[in-house]
């Protein structure tokens, strides 16, 4: 595995963990403490296991790049949660929130072209 394919995997399991964020977010809204429901919801079951296959394909990546390129690249899940935010869950952004956006962009650009 080259690097560019470690880093476009790593893109693409923060797009995983920020959907897992958002199943979270939605099973939060029926969760109850008790062992039957939370394992009749779906959404909360399934954000969980997003979770946890994004971290084990991560440790699985980990082994073909170095943890100080690839992390920063985690960052993104905060774009991605805050674009599935708005889409799915109608929440809205300010004009900061944007700002943030492009510079959690920016700072990630220039990891990548830092190589």
């Amino acid at each position: 595995m080259n690097l560019l394919t470690a880093v476009l995997i790593t893109i693409g399991l923060t797009f995983i963990g920020a959907l897992g964020s958002l199943l979270l977010k939605i099973g939060s809204a029926k969760f109850k403490f008790n062992v039957l429901e939370i394992l009749k919801n779906v959404p909360l079951i399934a954000g969980l296991c997003l979770y946890v296959a994004g971290s084990i394909i991560f440790m699985f990546v980990l082994k073909y790049a170095d943890l100080s390129y690839l992390y920063p690249f985690i960052s993104l899940s905060y774009v991605w949660a805050c674009l599935l935010s708005i889409k799915f869950l109608n929440e809205n952004m300010n004009f900061y929130k944007w700002i943030s956006i492009s510079l959690i962009i920016i700072g990630v650009s220039f990891v990548g072209f830092g190589s």
